[in-house]
């Protein structure tokens, strides 16, 4: 018997486009019959391929990274392999029970109970009646719900129903387990058993298919990762290389962006303004990709119309996605803006950068903390990308390295 569980021939997706939505419809279809009869002028539609041509395969046991932007195709082709639409051309086949947490809710009707939902997602997923008697102690517990097991479905917040979503799917004894963005939902407690319930799986040899905007999740769980851009591959192949060009590409279209978009709406309209913020190298060459532990040069130019005695500056980081990671403020006693200033130069060293590998954006702040008033502002001023030891052999998690050393006291 084959060792493959997924496999995908130029599976391509269609959609056609009109005024910004979506349809494929009887009533639509009908709509514009009835238009050509009476000879009206009838909207032309336009083509939308979600998907174009994607193919590969995964034997039993492995676990695939799906990453790309948003818009990129990663959820149809997950709605693909779980049935939930079907391609408009190319193949597929997925050889197993497969198990699906897609969307948060998905399956779940609003009016039922939590445990009349676990009954009917279970069914869904092809377990047996008597598979999720057996099973719904478990399932409940691993959910935490127990409290709110009778209660209707519509009365729990999306972290709950993104709980019991994710724990009926993982009790299904899935040969193949899909799965998007879940990871990055819920609190620290629950990300910890979701982790753990996949490294279960994986130790029993369950085909893995993770989506997720989260670099360390995929490092985590993926031994490859497909990268899916416009609906295309666009670079399929071992973790930590495709992340590698991932992350460049991220970087380079950032800045691109925020080339083309300029100086921020708003930056100069307060008494002061962030002209340009470089991040160099130790000896003040211009760069943005840098290895941990490196020294980095940030330079600040802004202007000021009046003197700012309260004002200190703000350089704030964050992770691709946009989440904040921290930052720092300089002293207002010795960094001060006591007189108008027509171009002025400020210096941040980080030495050395204790971040892991990623690429991060700098934003830069000039407010005034005692009066909570933003005097300028410029997001995603600049852009670095950090290299560092691969992933599998990361003494950290997390984005911060933190220097450490360990010994054993007795």
């Amino acid at each position: 018997m084959s060792d493959i569980t997924i496999e995908l021939h130029n599976v391509s997706k269609r959609y056609w486009l009109r005024r910004g939505w979506y349809v494929f419809s009887i009533k639509d279809e009908v709509g514009r019959l009835t238009s050509r009869l009476l000879r009206r002028e009838v909207q032309p539609r336009e083509e939308f391929w979600a998907l174009r041509d994607i193919t590969f395969s995964l034997k039993r046991g492995e676990v695939l990274g799906l990453v790309g932007p948003n818009g990129a195709g990663k959820s149809t082709l997950l709605k693909i392999l779980s049935r939930v639409t079907v391609p408009t051309s190319g193949s597929f086949v997925v050889h197993g029970r497969l198990g699906a947490l897609i969307e948060i809710g998905a399956g779940f009707h609003p009016e039922l109970t939590g445990r009349e939902n676990i009954a009917l997602n279970g069914v869904i997923l092809g377990m047996s009646r008597r598979e999720i008697e057996s099973k719904f102690d478990r399932i409940v517990a691993f959910a935490e719900l127990e409290r709110f097991i009778d209660t209707p479905i519509k009365h729990y917040s999306s972290g709950m129903q993104m709980r019991l979503g994710f724990s009926v799917a993982a009790h299904t004894d899935p040969d193949v387990l899909l799965i998007d963005e879940i990871l990055a939902v819920g609190d620290a407690s629950f990300q910890v058993k979701c982790a753990n319930k996949i490294a279960e799986l994986k130790e029993q040899h369950k085909t893995i298919i993770l989506c997720s905007h989260s670099m360390s999740n995929i490092t985590d769980h993926a031994k490859s990762v497909l990268w899916v851009d416009g609906g295309r591959v666009r670079m399929l192949g071992e973790t930590d290389a495709v992340l590698d060009a991932y992350l460049e590409h991220v970087t380079a279209a950032m800045n691109t962006a925020e080339d083309t978009r300029g100086e921020e709406a708003g930056s100069g309209a307060g008494p002061a303004s962030i002209h340009q913020v470089q991040t160099l190298d130790g000896d003040e060459r211009p760069q943005a990709r840098f290895d941990r532990g490196d020294r980095v040069l940030i330079d600040i130019t802004y202007s000021a119309t009046q003197a700012l005695p309260g004002a200190v500056f703000g350089v704030s980081v964050e992770d691709i996605q946009g989440h904040p990671l921290g930052g720092v403020v300089t002293d207002p006693d010795s960094i001060k803006i006591p007189a108008p200033v027509e171009r002025g130069v400020l210096r941040l060293t980080l030495d050395p950068i204790l971040f892991n590998r990623g690429a991060y954006t700098l934003s830069v702040v000039i407010s005034d903390p005692k009066v909570k008033r933003s005097y300028g502002l410029k997001r995603r001023a600049a852009r670095i990308a950090v290299d560092g030891p691969r992933a599998a052999d990361r003494e950290s998690s997390g984005h911060v390295y933190y220097p450490h050393q360990w010994e054993s006291l007795r």
